[in-house]
């Protein structure tokens, strides 16, 4: 059974990995023309979706068609950052990774230098105990974090983050969740309106 999901994020995934469809086909182990008919309308099969995902270091629902969604691409890091907007879905990024990048805009007073630094402390602790929390625990924990967007939203600031797996310096083959979060203010021009 097919599915859509947003084209235009693919191609623009794409991009910013300067790839071309023969590439992306390569990376996600699909056939050219596979390729092509999702660039095309849109149409994807589950197996598939997941195999985009993989290439591209995502997870699979992040190329679901969303009604108002913003990112960003992060030249330093090749990676692209997607709105986070509640607690759960950041703690689906840190919980249980083995490493954090996490960036910000700069401050521009005390009290927000403050607050940045308090929510990336809390976001990094979180992530740091989510392996042992019990159930009821995370539930508490994903509050907490939604608690923390809304105050940071609140002075302007939105986080966006995305987790990738990535090789660890001497440690051949091996690939390493990595929480990526940054803290950037609303208006910073590197935030793309994805409109669907």
């Amino acid at each position: 059974m097919n599915m859509k999901i947003n084209l235009e994020l693919v191609k623009k995934l794409r991009a910013e990995k300067a790839w071309s469809q023969e590439e992306l086909a390569v990376a996600s182990d699909l056939s050219l023309r596979t390729v092509q008919r999702i660039e095309k309308d849109g149409s994807i099969s589950l197996e598939s979706k997941k195999a985009l995902a993989s290439a591209f270091g995502i997870k699979t629902s992040d190329l679901d068609i969303k009604e108002d969604n913003s990112a960003f691409s992060d030249e330093n890091s090749d990676a692209f950052y997607f709105r986070i907007e509640n607690g759960t879905k950041l703690a689906e990024i840190v919980g249980g990774a083995y490493a954090y990048r996490l960036n910000h805009d700069d401050p521009r007073s005390e009290k927000e230098a403050e607050l940045i630094a308090s929510a990336a402390q809390s976001i990094k602790d979180w992530g740091e105990i989510w392996s042992d929390l019990e159930a009821g625990d995370r539930v508490n924990a994903a509050y907490d974090l939604s608690q923390l967007i809304q105050e940071l939203e609140s002075i302007g600031i939105w986080v966006f983050g995305v987790r990738t797996n990535e090789s660890h310096p001497g440690l051949e083959g091996s690939k390493w969740p990595v929480a990526n979060v940054f803290l950037m203010r609303e208006d910073n021009p590197k935030i793309i309106k994805l409109d669907l």
